[in-house]
């Protein structure tokens, strides 16, 4: 055998050996990936014909944060953020004076309801007129 030979020989062996066992014993490729399964959150079921949750849909504002929150009569919310309409989405409820944003992203914000006011910790937000 030449040198040449015997080189390729042990890179080739070698690179057998860089691939990773898979569940059924087989080895797949360096270069391939296997993808993880995809993270769904499952917002709560909400009420929207509930008393507080009907008295709050409509616009709010945080002004100095140019933000928009809209509370939508099916349970939904829509938050615009630094004139990002649609920002991020979800579902809202209401129990007592606390109102929860559960995302889509699975991240939930509470607020306090106060007197005409939602209290957020990104500031407070007053309904659009």
């Amino acid at each position: 055998m030449t040198i040449a030979t015997t080189i390729v020989g042990i890179a080739l062996t070698a690179l057998a050996g860089c691939g990773k066992s898979d569940s059924e014993g087989g080895v797949t490729s360096p270069t391939e990936t296997t993808t993880p399964p995809a993270v769904t959150s499952q917002a709560p079921s909400v009420d929207p014909d509930t008393d507080g949750a009907v008295a709050l849909r409509g616009d709010w504002e945080i002004k100095a944060e140019d933000y928009v929150l809209h509370l939508i009569e099916d349970g939904t919310f829509v938050q615009d953020y630094m004139g990002i309409d649609d920002f991020r989405t979800g579902k809202y409820s209401v129990e007592g004076d606390t109102i929860s944003l559960v995302g889509d992203d699975g991240d939930t914000d509470k607020g306090t309801i106060v007197g005409d006011t939602l209290e957020f910790t990104l500031g407070t937000a007053t309904r659009v007129k």
